[in-house]
């Protein structure tokens, strides 16, 4: 992570030199400077080229160290292989705010990656904030800096800065002319100056309101979570848009960049830890920096209504427009007596009176009955912000415009005066262009029913960092590492494993021979189960080696056998420790438990239904950790578990309480053991009514 001061000195340049500076047509350098004189840039700009005296009109140096006075920063805009030559030259000068354009660095391969890590090498060497390789550089709005080497057409000045990792997708959100933007940056590979360094600057400037995000990769989550801590303490939103989610889009983001992304859901789940906003496609990451940069973009603190009300003049666009709200996790909640009261004296007696609120075509000939419903609405106790679900069609004439610039001048008027967030929201992506009605600056028209809803979502439930209070540590012992570090445990290894580290297990016993079973399943009392135990067969029940609910001496003679035949047919050479006779546990919920070792994020946890459909339903909540009870309750909430434990289809109520502190538990002990235990697995954790606390089934523990 790059230090502040040099990021500064980057965005903030008052000086730059351009190395490999060329007119040659199509140079990325000339584009640089082209913009550079274009955009109105008010500091020096020395060109350095090697033979050219001038160029584009402006004296050249040699090179760097022909300098009399140092830049604030560099671009390079020379080939890969000359680039760790230029950033060592400035740094051994004392230049500490470079900009690298080339690609040929860890995207390209092992070639490539070695010569990113000598650049990354002399760049740290001298504490320097570097912008990129392989990327199109930055733009800062408020000065006109556009060390930036693609077309750059004037950008609408305003709050929003637009991160990304990849140049053409921050090209497409700059340009969109939808958000007003501060600063650009495309951070390619940003193996030295990365995103959290970038947020961390913003978080003190001024200009900046919101910060949208395209990331391909998280490299230092530490460093994430220190940058949004700061955003968030300064009020200002994170909205980031994740691409190479799937396994598809993860192999194009690691040719991009050069940077593994690894699975998608620990990407959410962090990110959500973290309190940024979360979308799906870029329309609706515009569609949220317009709402959340606007004056409407207030964004609701802990305690306040988190109601919407949809308001609009079409009966069915409205009952569309709930079931996409619904679809966001908005809650459209029922009006207030009072509200209704004051709705049904104004509008006519065939109007309903309810959220969503069809006004029917009055609006069209008084458009103050707009507005003032508006204010009913606004007042309702439960209601934390208004969408006005409302199209224009394309072509009307001077009549039929003026009767949508009255609605439009309605909503305007109501905007200016109350401090609810409101906004118009477009059933498709297209809205006439004169609907603002001049309103344009306080009511923010956001394009589309999906995109625009999710943008409320985030404002009405903005994601919050969670904090997170985990239980005391668990102190490894010396015995279990030294047995973790050998290999893996066997299924009553780990359970016992589990067991001296606080979790409850069922009875069991380990026969080698048919009489040690049936007296093991004697002294247990029937029914039992029954289990191949071996370290090198980790799914038994695809091997035959399962079978539960055995009733007498008879059926464990014969169970045994079975288990065994079958076994060595399906793994021949497996090692075989003998048959597990265990207590049989019913009555329960089958729960999955699982802590594996994640790339980039260390250990994390996935919890859901588990059993033999754990890879069918894959309905899976996951966390890095740590984790904290409250955590664990939030991750059930996600999945099918929450209503499997609530007691489904008559069954009884589940120990919600004791599978929340046994998961907790289970991260625990996965914490402490990370180094040795690369996975740690209970499937199924069973779930007893509520009272009777929960059982490990069956375990599986792996370096």
């Amino acid at each position: 992570m790059d230090g502040g001061g040099a990021l500064a000195q980057l965005i903030g340049a008052r000086s730059v030199a351009i190395v490999g500076a060329s007119e040659r047509p199509g140079a990325s350098s000339g584009f640089v400077m082209r913009n550079l004189l274009a955009r109105g840039y008010a500091g020096r700009i020395v060109p350095v080229h090697l033979s050219a005296p001038t160029v584009f009109g402006l004296p050249a140096a040699r090179s760097l160290s022909d300098l009399q006075d140092k830049p604030d920063a560099i671009l390079v805009g020379l080939p890969a292989e000359a680039a760790t030559g230029v950033i060592e030259e400035a740094g051994s000068l004392g230049i500490r705010a470079a900009v690298v354009l080339a690609s040929g660095f860890a995207e390209t391969g092992a070639e490539g990656a070695e010569r990113q890590d000598a650049l990354v090498a002399a760049a740290r060497r001298h504490g320097m904030a570097l912008c990129g390789p392989n990327c199109l550089g930055l733009f800062n709005n408020a000065t006109g800096l556009a060390l930036y080497s693609s077309r750059l057409p004037p950008v609408p000045r305003g709050p929003v800065a637009v991160l990304s990792h990849s140049g053409a997708m921050g090209i497409a959100f700059a340009h969109s002319g939808r958000i007003g933007v501060s600063l650009m940056v495309s951070a390619g590979n940003a193996p030295v100056t990365d995103m959290p360094d970038y947020l961390a600057h913003l978080a003190d400037d001024p200009g900046t309101q919101v910060a949208l995000l395209v990331v391909e990769a998280v490299r230092d989550p530490q460093a994430w979570t220190a940058a949004l801590e700061r955003m968030h303490a300064a009020g200002k939103p994170v909205v980031v848009l994740r691409a190479g989610r799937s396994e598809v889009g993860a192999r194009a983001s690691a040719a991009h960049t050069g940077a593994l992304a690894g699975s998608d859901a620990a990407f959410v789940a962090f990110f959500r830890r973290i309190g940024a906003i979360l979308v799906d496609d870029g329309a609706q990451a515009l569609e949220t920096a317009v709402l959340l940069s606007s004056t409407a973009g207030r964004r609701r603190g802990r305690g306040e209504p988190s109601g919407l009300a949809l308001v609009g003049v079409s009966g069915g666009g409205l009952a569309h427009a709930s079931d996409l709200a619904s679809a966001a996790g908005l809650a459209l909640p029922s009006l207030a007596p009072s509200t209704v009261d004051g709705l049904r004296d104004l509008l006519p007696g065939f109007a309903t009176p309810q959220n969503p609120l069809d006004l029917t075509g009055l609006p069209f000939a008084d458009p103050s009955v707009y507005e003032t419903a508006l204010r009913l609405v606004a007042a309702d106790p439960a209601i934390g912000a208004i969408a006005a679900v409302q199209d224009v069609p394309a072509g009307l004439d001077a009549n039929g415009a003026a009767e949508y610039a009255g609605i439009a001048s309605a909503l305007g008027a109501f905007a200016r005066s109350t401090d609810i967030p409101v906004a118009a929201v477009t059933q498709v992506p297209e809205q006439h262009p004169d609907f603002a009605g001049g309103a344009g600056e306080v009511l923010p028209i956001l394009r589309g029913l999906r995109p625009g809803l999710g943008a409320l979502a985030s404002l009405l439930e903005p994601p919050l960092p969670a904090v997170v209070t985990p239980p005391a540590p668990i102190l490894p012992e010396k015995a279990w590492v030294e047995r973790l570090a050998a290999g893996p445990l066997t299924e009553r290894e780990a359970k016992q494993f589990l067991a001296r580290h606080g979790l409850p297990v069922p009875r069991e016993d380990l026969a080698t021979t048919v009489e040690e079973a049936v007296a093991a399943a004697r002294g247990i009392g029937f029914p039992v189960a029954m289990k191949i135990e071996s370290a090198d067969i980790l799914h038994k029940t695809e091997a035959g080696g399962v079978v539960l609910g055995v009733a007498d001496e008879d059926g464990v003679r014969q169970a045994f056998v079975q288990i065994v035949q079958s076994v060595a047919t399906w793994a021949p050479n497996a090692r075989i420790a003998g048959v597990l006779v265990q207590e049989m546990v019913t009555g329960g919920i089958e729960m999955l438990v699982g802590v594996t070792r994640h790339p980039t994020f260390g250990p994390v946890l996935a919890i859901g239904p588990g059993g033999v459909l754990v890879e069918l339903l894959r309905d899976v909540a996951v966390s890095p950790l740590p984790v904290d009870p409250g955590i664990v309750a939030g991750m059930i909430e996600r999945t099918r578990l929450s209503a499997l434990l609530a007691g489904f289809r008559g069954a009884p109520e589940a120990d919600r309480d004791a599978a929340i502190a046994a998961v907790a538990r289970v991260a625990a002990i996965a914490a402490a053991y990370a180094d040795v235990a690369g996975t740690l697995e209970i499937n199924p954790l069973v779930v007893l009514p509520r009272g009777r606390g929960v059982r490990v089934v069956d375990a599986l523990i792996t370096a």
